[in-house]
C-alpha cells in the first residue's frame, strides 16, 4: 500500500494534498506530513492527515516522500533525513534549482531520486506538473510517480535540463495569469461592471481560449488570427498590447525566473 510523505508544510504542500485527497488517489491516514513547527501543520491537521515534527518519522513512514523545503534549507533537510532513507524509498523534489545529482550525493548511494516540478493548480486537479527521474529509480517507481502526480493535473516525463525552463514557464505561471486576470477585471470594472461580474468573464475567456489550444492542438497564434476580423475590434486590441510590449514583457518574466533558478543551483552546489 502507498504511502506519501511531505517534509515541509507550505502552500505547495497543502496545494498537493487537497488535490490528491480529492482525487482519491489516496487517504488521510496515508499521508504523513512533517515541519519543524507546529503552526505551518495547523493547515494541514484540518485533511487529517498524519502530522509530527520530526522528520525522519516521515520518512520512516511514506513509501514516496516529498520534499517540499525552501532550496536554501535543502541540504540540512537532506543531511537530515539520510539516516532514515532506504533502498525502496522514492525521494521527490520539489525544490527550484536543485539538480538530481546534488540530491544523490547527499544521501545513500541507493537512493531513488525524483525531481518534479508542478503548480498550484494541483489543488483543483488541474495542475501542469513535469518529472525527471535519477539512476536508481526503476520502472515501477516511476509508474507510481506519474500515476500519483496525473492525478492532479497533466504529467509529462521531461530531461532534467529541461525543468529549469518549466519551472519559469509553467510552475509560476499562475501568478502571471492571476496578474493578467486581475488587470482585465480592472478593465472591466473601469467600464461599469461590477468586480464579480467582470472577473469571471474575464476568467472564463481565459479558460476558453487554454482549453481550445490544449483540445485542439492548434498553434495560439492560429486560433488568435480567427478572432481578429480585418478591420474589426479585436486586431486593435491585439495592436495596443503588441505596442505596449506585452508578448516581450511576458517572455522577460519567463526569463527572470529561470534566471532566479540558476542562481539558487548555484547556491546549493
Amino acid at each position: 500500500m502507498t504511502t506519501i510523505g511531505f517534509i515541509g508544510a507550505g502552500k505547495v504542500t497543502q496545494a498537493l494534498t487537497k488535490g490528491l485527497l480529492s482525487s482519491g488517489a489516496v487517504t488521510p491516514s496515508r499521508i504523513y506530513a512533517s515541519s519543524k513547527t507546529e503552526v505551518s501543520l495547523q493547515k494541514l491537521k484540518v485533511f487529517g492527515v498524519n502530522t509530527c515534527l520530526d522528520n525522519l518519522w516521515t520518512v520512516k513512514n511514506s513509501n514516496i516522500t516529498i520534499l517540499a523545503v525552501k532550496p536554501l534549507v535543502f541540504p540540512k533537510v537532506l543531511h537530515e533525513i539520510a539516516p532514515a532513507v532506504g533502498p525502496d524509498n522514492v525521494i521527490v523534489s520539489l525544490a527550484a534549482g536543485v539538480t538530481i545529482d546534488s540530491i544523490q550525493q547527499r544521501l545513500p548511494h541507493h537512493a531513488k531520486v525524483v525531481r518534479a516540478m508542478l503548480n498550484t493548480a494541483v489543488q483543483i486537479r488541474d495542475g501542469a506538473i513535469s518529472y525527471s527521474t535519477g539512476k536508481n529509480v526503476e520502472d515501477s517507481d516511476q509508474e507510481l510517480v506519474h500515476r500519483l502526480f496525473s492525478s492532479v493535473g497533466l504529467t509529462l516525463e521531461a530531461e532534467e535540463k529541461h525543468l529549469d525552463a518549466i519551472v519559469g514557464l509553467s510552475g509560476s505561471a499562475p501568478a502571471y495569469f492571476y496578474l493578467i486576470l486581475e488587470a482585465l477585471s480592472d478593465a472591466g470594472v473601469r467600464h461599469g461592471l461590477s468586480r464579480d461580474v467582470s472577473t469571471r468573464h474575464a476568467s472564463q475567456a481565459m479558460l476558453g481560449a487554454a482549453r481550445m489550444v490544449l483540445e485542439s492542438g492548434r498553434h495560439p497564434g492560429e486560433l488568435k488570427d480567427e478572432v481578429c476580423s480585418p478591420g474589426g475590434v479585436t486586431i486593435d486590441a491585439i495592436y495596443s498590447m503588441e505596442k505596449a510590449g506585452v508578448r516581450a514583457a511576458m517572455m522577460d518574466a519567463v526569463d527572470a525566473c529561470i534566471k532566479r533558478n540558476y542562481e539558487l543551483a548555484r547556491l546549493n552546489q
